[in-house]
């Protein structure tokens, strides 16, 4: 089975965040600090150099990079190599020579045995497999052609085998891939990338896209391992006890063995709200402290959604219509985006039509240089005649709201944004305007008078930086709707997109603050209301994690009810749907945000 990743632009990303979110980098951790399950002890082999390129020492490097990789994910017992337990018996040994203090020494007998046996060999390794466009190195010549760019490639192959020790048995056999794409600045600063020195010989490659392909094939090879070893195999409960050993519950037929006790923990999945694995322990909820006064509710009906789905590289996003200036599809890691190389705006593919009587905009940008000029993001507001009416825009510290030619709002953040994702919010209806940067309201206008948009227009002003790309993605327009109660009492049923988490996560993110504590005030002001919390997905991904998934959110939701507002258990019930019983079709961007839902079913 052949497994590729293709990682272009200039993003390194640390092995820890790799392995596991977004994969993202919040799941990963989770998923590290909360995994409770067996685990399985398996050892790192002799890593084999079968690349022209690839030394005896960078092929060994690597397999340290592994073995420490498996011991962060929290789901392995990683023992010493051969080498280290060689020297590890000369020190027992000594010990028992007589020369050590007499009650002090190691003893013989204590030394665990490894149940599985992580081996492979460098098959391709390409550190300049070529130049050329592609990705933000094709994108960053045209922008900051005068810099000195150039575009560098790099490959590599790994051929993964996981073989039980006691038979000998190749559980799994998988050739991995990566090839990584970005561009490298002849001059001080011209990057992105983390400064993250690499295992022994393979630090040369630190900041080179060879440092990209090479935590990307470890990261899938951790997830592999994750995923394809036995159930039966994650045996160690803690505390020096086990359950019986592996293959027994095959020769009893079943029974209290292993493998009732022992589950395998998930694969990570930068996927959609289904990707595959398991489901393991995590918070209800993210620390919400942040979000007391955060009162973003996103509308319940998506309108339009560009998740950037079917993109090519470098050309035009095809779901906007262009107005003026320089916009491309590019590749921030493994995310498409929108850049801007000169300054102008577009417009979504939308009819204009007057704006529903409640609706919600969302964007999201990157910052890449927090110390460094950063570009302007404005979201307009467009009139009948195509000409722009009001703006909510950022740059700096510094946000606004105007409308017409009169500025409403206007507020400094206490600090300049940091590096990362950040997100533009905006809630309004047909007669006030409420904007947020991140978690934070910075504008608040209850009254708006002669105000009759018909559509939006992002506009963009890159910075000369070539750290802080002009970079754009997620812009999401949605209707408003009833409020909790008028849809219960109409339907029975509260359908709401406003309870959010990362993708393949239960866990509720802070946003959802406003929406839970508006659950919160329905059942304590009606004390006789019972409801069923209800998790949805897409179809993205595999039907049973689907349904599973689904299920451990609505739990979420139950758990955080009763433990932050004292809801009494038994007027709540938790199911998952999966991607049973979609409201909306799963062929479009805004039909899969649409599915993605919690619902609220009176009892």
């Amino acid at each position: 089975m052949l497994k590729s990743i293709v990682i272009t632009g200039a993003l390194c990303i640390c092995l820890l965040c790799l392995l596991g979110t977004t994969y993202t980098a919040a799941s990963d951790i989770e998923d590290n600090l909360t995994y409770q399950g067996n685990k399985a002890r398996v050892g790192v082999g002799n890593i084999k150099a079968k690349a022209d390129q690839c030394t005896h020492d960078m092929a060994a490097s690597i397999g340290e990079m592994l073995s420490t990789a498996l011991v962060n994910t929290g789901k392995f017992i990683v023992l010493a190599s051969q080498e280290e337990t060689a020297e590890l018996i000369e020190e027992i040994d000594f010990g028992g020579s007589g020369y050590t203090e007499e009650g002090r020494s190691p003893e013989k007998g204590l030394m665990e045995g490894a149940d599985l046996l992580v081996t492979g060999a460098v098959t391709t390794f390409e550190p300049d497999a070529g130049g050329g466009g592609g990705g933000l190195g094709g994108l960053k010549k045209k922008a900051f052609g005068k810099v000195g760019m150039s575009s560098k490639t790099a490959k590599i192959a790994f051929e993964l085998k996981l073989i039980d020790i006691r038979t000998r048995r190749i559980l799994k056999a998988k050739t991995i891939k990566a090839e990584s794409k970005h561009w490298k600045a002849d001059m001080a600063g011209g990057g992105w990338t983390k400064d993250v020195a690499l295992a022994g010989g393979l630090g040369i490659y630190s900041n080179e896209p060879m440092e990209e392909a090479i935590r990307a094939v470890l990261a899938e090879t951790v997830e592999t391992i994750s995923k394809e070893v036995p159930a039966e195999y994650y045996r160690y409960q803690g505390q020096g006890q086990y359950t019986q050993q592996y293959g027994n519950q095959q020769q009893q037929g079943g029974g209290s063995g292993a493998s009732q006790q022992a589950a395998p923990p998930p694969a990570s999945s930068q996927g959609g709200a289904g990707a595959t694995g398991s489901v393991v322990a995590a918070p209800a909820a993210e620390d919400m402290a942040l979000y007391t006064k955060y009162d973003f509710v996103p509308g319940d009906k998506v309108i339009f959604y560009d998740d950037l789905k079917d993109e090519e590289e470098s050309e035009f996003p095809y779901r906007w219509n262009l107005d003026h200036g320089v916009f491309e599809i590019a590749r921030l890691g493994k995310d498409f985006w929108i850049l801007c190389t000169d300054a102008g705006s577009i417009r979504p593919k939308l009819p204009d039509a007057p704006l529903p009587e409640q609706y919600t905009v969302e964007l999201e940008f990157y910052i890449g240089d927090p110390e460094g000029s950063m570009s302007y993001h404005r979201i307009h507001w467009v009139d009948a005649n195509g000409k722009n009416i009001g703006n909510f825009g950022t740059v700096n510290k510094s946000t606004w709201l105007d409308i017409g030619n009169k500025q409403l709002a206007s507020k400094s953040l206490d600090k300049r944004p940091a590096k990362g994702v950040h997100t533009l919010r905006i809630m309004a209806t047909s007669r006030s305007v409420k904007c947020f940067f991140d978690e934070e309201r910075v504008a608040n206008v209850p009254k708006v008078e002669n105000f009759h948009p018909v559509g939006f227009r992002v506009n963009l002003d890159p910075t000369s930086n070539k750290g802080n790309p002009c970079l754009i993605r997620n812009f999401r327009f949605a209707e408003g709707g009833k409020s909790m109660r008028e849809q219960l009492d109409a339907t029975g049923k509260v359908v709401t997109h406003g309870i959010l988490f990362d993708v393949d996560s239960y866990t509720i993110k802070g946003e959802s603050f406003k929406t839970l504590r508006d659950i919160s005030r329905l059942l304590e002001d009606d004390p006789e209301l019972r409801l069923s919390i209800e998790g949805h997905t897409d179809s993205d991904g595999d039907d049973a994690h689907n349904m599973e998934l689904s299920k451990m959110r609505a739990k979420s939701v139950c758990d955080y009810l009763i433990q932050t507002y004292s809801i009494n258990a038994g007027r709540l019930e938790a199911k998952g749907w999966g991607e049973s019983k979609p409201i909306d079709t799963n062929g479009s961007a805004e039909g899969k945000a649409n599915n993605r839902r919690v619902e609220l079913v009176k009892l």
